[in-house]
């Protein structure tokens, strides 16, 4: 059990002066939280004085959004003004300067006010098809509910302050190190399990065991929409752990996308690669793909077009649908891998017909009997493995500028440079 232990909000007053601080930012008192943000980053660029502005301007601007960039501070000074913030006791979470804007720093909550619970963050696998087409999926957990037995008390006898810790929840040791010095610590105070209060055994709850909760299990609908993309999130607010004196936290469900065997996504685009062997990239194909929603593409090569290896062509409006918006889609790119004959298959009779048929096919005038021609063998190597051999000759240190492109070695003057 939580107690902040804040007092109430002030009693009645003179009075006072609400309009102040929304002069400052020049905004109206009806301005949304947006705006009064939007407003402050205005001023206090315009009063900085890193930039020349004016300093206590910049202070009275600051002390201005502190409380209305807080809606509990905001809801306090609209009815009691910057006297009745004080005495809330709701400190500052105020940067001192305009560029820590966005950096981190919580608020203290204002008086009565509940701390919010933890986040529970869930993964979620789908399916490259089932981002096509939308699903729905069921999370089953199980999750801490206030006890409706005790309403979330404990039990039904009288609530006493811990004695062990005087209600502060941990106990302070005082520990002699050496002559003259001491050590000060904090230790979770076991009589109350570090909630500050206390309950005679026979009155505690006997559903939750006073514990406060009690266990539930719950099944939550996950509706993934059509185009919903890897990592986007589905929030239900409010179903994480209940706890008595806090705000339950939120369910968060992450999307995480498998990989599919045949089509990859890249954004609201599809890829596939195609393998088509020598003689349909040179004469025409006609195959069909089926696609993630199970509709079935009829796909043929343009008369005459020869398709060269890696080549890459699009169908327009057939790529993923656009979250929220279904009926835009993205483009589905087929790449096509040209699969040549094995060794095998090309017999000298076949070479020979492939020779009178195919355009420059013939073999190279060279006179062989030549003194000043040398004749070398090639040999087919992994080039990947050849670089990584070449670094290690090298000492490890890759003299090649593989920026380049061109594999020229780095001039030596300018790596003394």
């Amino acid at each position: 059990m939580f107690n902040f232990g804040f007092g109430g909000p002030p009693g009645p007053r003179e009075p006072v002066d609400t309009e102040k601080f929304y002069t400052l930012l020049g905004v109206s008192k009806s301005a949304t939280q947006n705006e009064i943000k939007k407003a402050y980053r205005r001023a206090a660029m315009k009063h900085h004085p890193d930039r020349g502005g004016d300093e206590e301007m910049f202070k009275e601007i600051s002390k201005a959004y502190e409380v209305l960039g807080d809606p509990e501070k905001r809801e306090l000074y609209n009815e009691y003004g910057e006297e009745g913030v004080r005495d809330g006791g709701g400190g500052g979470g105020m940067p001192a300067d305009i560029f820590d804007l966005f950096g981190g720093g919580g608020r203290r909550r204002g008086p009565g006010a509940k701390r919010k619970g933890d986040d529970v963050v869930f993964p979620l696998n789908v399916g490259l098809p089932e981002l096509y087409n939308g699903t729905t999926k069921k999370l089953r957990l199980t999750k801490n509910v206030i006890c409706k037995t005790c309403k979330g008390k404990g039990g039904m006898g009288e609530i006493k302050k811990c004695v062990g810790c005087k209600g502060q929840g941990v106990k302070i040791i005082i520990r002699q190190i050496g002559p003259g010095m001491i050590q000060q610590m904090q230790s979770h105070c076991n009589d109350c399990d570090g909630e500050g209060t206390v309950m005679d055994e026979k009155d505690r709850c006997k559903k939750c065991g006073g514990n406060k909760t009690v266990e539930e299990k719950k099944t939550l609908e996950v509706f993934v929409a059509k185009g919903m993309r890897h990592n986007q999130r589905v929030t239900f607010k409010g179903e994480a752990d209940e706890s008595p004196g806090t705000i339950p936290g939120d369910v968060i469900v992450v999307i995480k996308m498998n990989a599919h065997p045949v089509f990859r996504r890249e954004g609201a685009h599809l890829f596939v690669q195609k393998h088509i062997p020598l003689i349909q990239a040179l004469t025409g194909f006609s195959f069909v793909l089926e696609h993630l929603g199970g509709q079935k593409l009829l796909i043929k090569s343009k008369p005459g077009h020869i398709y060269a290896h890696g080549e890459t062509q699009a169908i327009r409006e057939e790529g993923m649908p656009q979250h929220n918006n279904p009926f835009v889609r993205g483009n589905l790119y087929i790449e096509f891998l040209i699969d040549l004959p094995q060794p095998e298959d090309i017999t000298p009779q076949v070479a020979a017909k492939l020779k009178a048929l195919l355009p420059g096919a013939s073999d190279m005038d060279v006179d062989a009997a030549d003194g000043e021609v040398d004749e070398v063998e090639l040999e087919q190597v992994d080039i990947e493995a050849e670089k990584r051999r070449f670094a290690q000759e090298m000492g490890g240190d890759n003299a090649y500028d593989e920026d380049d492109g061109r594999g020229h070695p780095h001039a030596a003057g300018c790596r003394a440079q």
